[in-house]
């Protein structure tokens, strides 16, 4: 649910030495892997997402009291203890809810639209491949206890972001991930999330003032750590997940003044 003011517009390796240099060089390689499937979950589970005032700032909206919820559920594959460096992984991340878009290279303004985002990556010791989509709300659904999520959908070009997308959950930092593009598509992507039966719940408040502008943000989080399967085309056979989990967040915005191009540098 988004709630605007009304009149606002939302745009939308001698052989032991040959030996020990090889597993040197396989742990330095799963280590790469597993700090970048690190920062797929960081960006993917949304708990690093975009300054609030930031949002507000550059994404079109005005001021006014705004209120809405986002819904998301992020499933990570091959980044396991032991897994070898050369093994392909893939993190999935979808939010329904309130995202923001920023162009390539930075070229024309971030919009904000409520919307159903889905991000895919493909990575393994030498890289990665990224995309961005935008998929009908009925292909993610989600119980009300968070114990249960799925995600059917095909991710085609026409359904590709406009720019870099995020979800807006008013914490203050933000992690970009690098790369962009390569996904062989259309892909369908197949996924089941099945909750550990518990639920945590946390709350977060910021702050930001820059001369007459300000803005205040507040959010209820519930989080439940789950277990995920399913297929991706391009990926061989069905996966279970190394990492999972589904989320919601309730979140109000309170915007006054205009943003000074000087506090943001636009």
């Amino acid at each position: 649910m988004f709630n605007r003011p009304v009149g606002d517009t939302v745009v939308a390796s001698p052989a032991t030495s040959v030996m020990e240099e090889t597993h040197m060089e396989s742990r330095k390689a799963m280590t790469r892997l597993r700090r970048f499937a690190l920062v797929v979950t960081l960006v993917f589970g949304g708990s690093l997402a975009m300054a609030a005032a930031g949002v507000a700032a550059v994404g079109g909206l005005t001021p006014g009291n705004y209120i809405f919820t986002n819904t998301s559920a992020t499933a990570i594959v091959g980044v396991a203890v032991g897994g070898p460096p050369e093994k392909q992984g893939v993190g999935v991340f979808v939010n329904r809810g309130l995202n923001s878009f920023r162009p390539a290279e930075h070229k024309g303004p971030r919009t904000v639209a409520s919307s159903t985002m889905v991000q895919v990556a493909i990575f393994d010791s030498s890289g990665s491949t990224f995309g961005c989509f935008i998929v009908p709300p009925s292909a993610f659904t989600v119980s009300k206890d968070l114990q249960s999520a799925s995600l059917h959908t095909t991710l085609t070009v026409d359904r590709m972001c406009p720019g870099v997308g995020e979800p807006v959950t008013g914490k203050s930092d933000i992690i970009s991930l690098a790369g962009g593009g390569g996904l062989p598509l259309p892909m369908n992507v197949d996924i089941t999330w099945t909750g550990l039966g518990v639920t945590s719940t946390g709350r977060d408040h910021s702050t930001f003032q820059c001369l007459d502008y300000s803005t205040q943000f507040s959010n209820d989080s519930h989080s439940s750590v789950a277990t995920a399967s399913g297929t991706i085309a391009g990926l061989s056979g069905s996966f279970n997940t190394d990492v999972a989990n589904v989320d919601s967040t309730d979140s109000r915005m309170d915007i006054k003044g205009t943003p000074p191009p000087a506090c943001f540098g636009f």
